[in-house]
């Protein structure tokens, strides 16, 4: 919808207005900055406008397809917003330019900037006059959005066949449920057992994964319905009409006597009073929200006859409805039990009871199973409309070939889309943006959690809330919302179980790729049939073929360009980069690129660059002009040292250079990088040991080639740092520097900590009341000359234990109660131990366990038997003896570990 842009714009608008370098400027220029005041003016009169528009758009139906008047007007607002768009970016460009400029007023009054200046003024007033034009026409032509309360009709229109998705995928009773053996049990356990009390019970998962089907299969089993005095099944949807449900209600329930009402007050007492008195089963599917339970909770009466109410959703925020475990995940199927449900639905006419694939067919079975992705919904359509064509490998191909446009305009395949475009249709205007964002990815791609965010924020995709929470914080919000929404698929988490990897599912993406390509929002290159790279939308990312695309003028109205064709030559990274001129994301990740160009660093609207994971040795003095970037990627690149010139770059928030414990030195002092929330890695001087407590915005810091003389500065300006996370220190390898933490002081806000080098004395920093929120620990070649265990066990959040090289003793001791919640323990090269002590009702929670070149640990620790969590054991590299013994004579006390490897 318009909104998602016209939303961009103000927040645009709200920055440019509101920055200090135009305030300055026009300070500057006097009477000169009149022509300034003229455009500022105009651009509040725009922002005035679109506050309007946008909260009348707002209201529209996204499901509506009847109003064919409303499409090409909201086409004509999206188009003017992204002009305005450009306007603002352009504006900005030339305050960067003046900002950048010495003799200010000079430059001002150059003939090419007045022209500039005035071409912007005139452009703005022509967008207020076109604005003014598309609310005449709205009047004119009685154009009007359907609001939540009227859009009744019009959404269940649009949901007829989204509703046939049962019958879809249940035809022959039984085809969704390959795969779903496990969540079958779950669902009947909670209705079987869980008590006398009303219990809810949830199921969840993305759109098409067969929560309905689940569902329904246990509601018509008459072992199941014979328990129960009454059931009902009411599909709730987006928009539902109270007095409907409550109506839809009764007729299932087979109440008596109850008049056509429209007082949803009487009708709720009606029913309350038919169900005080029974054990009813009622199913809630479809439901969006958590605001329609506050209501549905009121209808359904607590009674203590073993009522259950079984709601299916798409959103984890409804899920949480449900009583404590009665929650049921519905994933995605895997390989074996895709071709198990496609074998049946495709080749169902073959004749045999357990049906097989053609041989000259399977490769293309496999393709097409490729792009479902294990989504029920879409192997069931599909294959059920394969059974009826040819089983000819021509006839395969061809459909493979055009799968894309089958899903869109086959009637018996496009409700697959509209299922699933439904979650997305559902998105506010501000989650929107930022999902259609995640479909410039390659396919398969997994997105890292930070960098997605990085990305929306130097996009201006993300709302800015105040003073009290970052920007970064806020973008984190929206990736859980979109997660809880079951649009991202978890592909990865972290040592704490919070998401590291996402990735879209295939079919949701071409979905994503469809609109963005409508709306111009952005553009996916996987094909040499575009030449100029910037006349098919405002974002492009290149896969494939890079080197045949050709920048023109509609590349100087890009805001994204990212990278993904690792073979593009460098002749054609610097001319593309230089036409780039409104550019604020700049991915050039993977590529050749060995020098950052000047034409580069031109950029005055650049919010990201990421060259990491490239040949670049030196960044250039010219990274100065970059005066709005706010983060600097060179992990993996090849920089060792970082001009002075970094340091005037006040707005960074996000500096990540070397990723080894040489580190990159910074020439110059930092105090003035204020607004820093990562630096890393860098390497450690007197004045940056220093300078580091004047950044008191870090939350992630990596340091290294830190020697004695720095400790009591480090520690006394890491003090400083009341919000840091993640903490990464190291002395210069092959050294006998020493870590001393006599200045170190309670980091009650850290989470990680990585420690690489000496401790002074062989003693463990102080512990006690200052990592109360550690999760995560490393230490390499610490040599602890006594066991650290009784003191890190005083980190009760601790979930993951790294000591390598760490302890120079002969015997480990976990005694009961310690570490309760680690999950995650490596053991490695610890030379001189021989013995693991493990009571009983120590480390009871952990999960995977590795032990590491520990050569004289000869013998198993038998306290293994109590960690009844544990799934994985690692051995690698250890000694003969030990591996000998895990696998004879003890096995017996390690049965219970579903995973042994001996490396």
């Amino acid at each position: 919808m318009a909104e998602g842009l016209i939303l961009v714009v103000l927040q645009k608008i709200a920055t440019t207005l509101g920055g200090a370098a135009l305030s300055v400027i026009k300070s500057k220029l006097g009477k000169g900055a009149n022509i300034l005041l003229e455009a500022e003016n105009s651009m509040k009169e725009i922002e005035s406008e679109f506050e309007i528009m946008q909260a009348y758009i707002s209201q529209a139906d996204p499901y509506s397809e009847s109003n064919k008047i409303l499409k090409p007007w909201l086409k004509n607002v999206r188009k003017i917003a992204s002009e305005v768009e450009d306007i603002i970016d352009e504006y900005a460009f030339l305050l960067g330019k003046l900002d950048n400029a010495g003799y200010l007023a000079k430059k001002f009054h150059h003939s090419r900037y007045i022209t500039a200046w005035s071409d912007i003024s005139s452009q703005l007033k022509q967008v207020q006059a076109r604005l003014q034009n598309l609310t005449v026409l709205k009047d004119r032509y009685g154009i009007t959005v359907v609001g939540p309360g009227g859009g009744s009709s019009s959404h269940n229109n649009s949901r007829k066949n989204y509703l046939s998705e049962s019958s879809y995928l249940n035809d022959d009773g039984d085809g969704v449920m390959v795969g779903n053996e496990d969540e079958v049990k779950k669902l009947t356990e909670c209705i079987d057992g869980a008590g006398a009390d009303r219990a809810v019970i949830s199921i969840w998962g993305m759109g098409g994964s067969g929560k309905t089907i689940l569902a329904r299969g246990i509601y018509r089993k008459r072992e199941v319905r014979k328990n129960f005095q009454c059931c009902a099944w009411i599909t709730v949807s987006l928009n539902y009409q109270v007095e409907d449900l409550l109506n839809k209600l009764i007729k299932e329930l087979h109440i008596q006597d109850v008049p056509d009402a429209t007082d949803s007050t009487h009708l709720v007492a009606r029913i309350q009073n038919h169900l005080k008195d029974k054990r009813y089963l009622v199913v809630l599917d479809d439901m969006w929200n958590r605001e329609s339970w506050l209501f549905f909770d009121r209808v359904f009466v607590k009674n203590l006859y073993g009522s259950r109410v079984i709601v299916t959703t798409r959103t984890e925020a409804v899920a949480s409805i449900a009583e404590l475990n009665h929650t049921i995940r519905i994933g995605l199927l895997s390989q074996g039990e895709s071709w198990k449900l496609f074998g049946r639905k495709a080749f169902s006419k073959i004749g045999k009871e357990e049906p097989t694939c053609p041989q000259g067919l399977v490769q293309w079975a496999n393709k097409i199973l490729e792009r479902c992705q294990g989504l029920p919904l879409a192997i069931v359509a599909i294959g059920s409309l394969l059974s009826y064509r040819e089983m000819e490998e021509q006839e395969w191909r061809l459909f493979y070939n055009q799968l894309n446009w089958q899903l869109t305009n086959n009637p018996e395949l496009n409700f697959v889309s509209s299922v699933l475009k439904l979650s997305l249709n559902d998105l506010p205007s501000h989650l929107r943006n930022c999902f259609l964002y995640c479909g410039l990815f390659p396919k398969d791609y997994q997105i890292r959690r930070k960098c997605l965010i990085r990305l929306w924020v130097a996009e201006g995709f993300v709302e800015d809330r105040g003073t009290e929470i970052t920007l970064e914080e806020v973008a984190e919000e929206y990736l859980k919302e979109l997660t809880r929404r079951s649009l991202f698929q978890v592909m990865e988490r972290n040592e704490f179980s919070r998401p590291r990897r996402f990735q879209v599912h295939d079919l949701v993406r071409e979905m994503t790729l469809a609109i963005s390509r409508n709306e111009r929002f952005g553009h996916v290159s996987d094909q040499p049939d575009v030449t100029d790279i910037g006349d098919v939308g405002k974002r492009v990312s290149v896969h494939s073929g890079g080197q045949i695309y050709q920048p023109g003028p509609s590349s100087q109205h890009l805001r994204s360009f990212l990278l993904f064709d690792k073979h593009v030559p460098l002749s054609w990274i610097s001319i593309a980069s230089s036409d780039f001129k409104l550019l604020r994301v700049l991915c050039l990740r993977y590529s050749l690129l060995e020098d950052i160009p000047d034409a580069m660093t031109c950029l005055f609207n650049l919010h990201h660059l990421d060259c990491s994971r490239t040949k670049v040795r030196k960044v250039p003095r010219s990274v100065a002009r970059l005066k709005k970037l706010e983060t600097l990627h060179l992990r993996f690149a090849r920089v060792r040292e970082l001009p002075s010139e970094i340091t005037m770059l006040t707005n960074l928030r996000h500096l990540s250079v070397s990723d080894d414990l040489y580190g990159t030195s910074i020439c110059g002092t930092i105090r003035s990088l204020k607004h820093l929330q990562t630096l890393r890695e860098v390497k450690v001087n007197k004045d940056l040991a220093k300078s580091l407590g004047y950044l008191t915005q870090l939350r992630s810091l990596g340091i290294t080639g830190v020697i004695q003389s720095h400790n009591a500065d480090l520690w006394a300006s890491i003090r400083k740092m009341t919000v840091l996370n993640k903490l990464a220190v190291a002395t210069p390898g092959e050294s006998n520097e020493v870590l001393s933490f006599e200045e170190l002081r309670p980091l009650k806000n850290l989470e990680k900590f990585y420690l690489t080098g000496k401790l002074a004395e062989g003693k463990l920093f102080p512990v006690s009341n200052g990592f109360q929120k550690l999760k995560v620990l490393t230490m390499r070649w610490s040599k602890l000359t006594h066991d650290p265990l009784s003191s890190l066990c005083q980190m009760e959040n601790l979930v993951y234990l790294n000591l390598y090289c760490a302890y120079d003793g002969e015997c480990l001791i976990f005694s009961s109660g310690w570490f309760p919640k680690l999950k995650q323990l490596y053991l490695g090269k610890l030379e001189r131990l021989r013995s693991i002590q493990i009571s009983d009702g120590a480390i009871e929670n952990l999960t995977y366990l590795e032990l590491h070149e520990l050569w004289n640990l000869k013998s198993v620790p038998e306290g293994l038997v109590y960690l009844r969590s544990l799934q994985h054991l690692y051995a690698r590299k250890m000694p003969a003896d030990f591996v000998e013994e895990l696998e004879g004579s003890c096995q017996g006390f390690v049965r219970h570990i579903a995973n042994i490897e001996c490396m």
